[in-house]
């Protein structure tokens, strides 16, 4: 069984795949005012708590997170006592990209691209929700073609709410409608609904500017708040990055 794990910014996000199908997910909180001990220690609590540790058979890694890379790496190996192969350190071949060009790119995002390419095919749009909103261009030839870079739908509420001083915290939710009549009811049509649109709004601009027709997923911690509202041909896969994870590590 392989143990899948993509380190963000927020959160540790674990996928346990057999079959080439995930069977489990699961999270932890990322922590960076941690040592490597108390990694183990909360990694094996999760690990534990969701799977018989003695099943997992091969683990890869992926991050975004360099400060606490390492630490995760070596809590793995200190509780499966086996090695992990990390995306672009063992693996650098993922697509016809130039050095340059492929130490820009982020881990999870050639994770999710590989990941749409397994599942869906090609040419793809991959949207990840996450702190950031990216959206990853591939090819018909399963080539990455480039990327846009947006502010997260938490990371822009959290912005608005911070640089506000008459507004409360507040958690989202789904809106009833599009105009709002009180102050949350207004934030949360305009971050769901803005962000929806945004998502829309580009894939119909990179088509527009290709000539093509995509596949459009999204994916990432935050797709579930506009599942519902972005265009119905829009596909979410939440576990889409363990896919490309599994398909990295078997051609390896």
């Amino acid at each position: 069984m392989l143990l899948a794990i993509d380190i963000g910014n927020t959160t540790i996000y674990f996928g346990l795949l057999q079959n080439d199908e995930v069977i489990k997910t699961f999270r932890m909180s990322t922590r960076k005012d941690i040592l490597s001990d108390e990694y183990v220690i909360k990694i094996k609590e999760v690990l534990e708590t969701n799977i018989e540790l003695s099943k997992i058979d091969s683990v890869i890694l992926s991050s975004v997170v360099p400060e606490i890379t390492l630490e995760v790496e070596n809590a793995i190996k200190k509780i499966l006592n086996l090695d992990v192969v990390i995306l672009k350190r063992d693996i650098k071949s993922a697509f016809n990209l130039t050095e340059e060009r492929f130490n820009e790119l982020g881990a999870d995002l050639i994770a999710d691209s590989m990941g749409a390419i397994a599942k869906y095919g090609t040419p793809d749009l991959v949207f990840d929700m996450g702190t950031a909103t990216t959206c990853s261009v591939i090819n018909e030839d399963g080539n990455f073609e480039g990327c846009i870079i947006c502010p997260g739908i938490k990371t822009s509420m959290n912005a608005l709410i911070g640089n506000a001083s008459q507004l409360a915290s507040f958690n989202l939710g789904n809106p009833k409608k599009v105009v709002g009549n009180t102050t949350v009811d207004c934030i949360n049509s305009g971050v769901i609904y803005g962000h929806s649109e945004m998502i829309n709004g580009l894939r119909k601009k990179v088509e527009e500017e290709t000539g093509k027709k995509y596949n459009v997923v999204l994916t990432g911690g935050n797709s579930d708040y506009v599942s519902n509202y972005v265009d119905e041909d829009i596909i979410q896969d939440k576990n889409l990055i363990f896919y490309g994870l599994n398909k990295l590590y078997k051609n390896k």
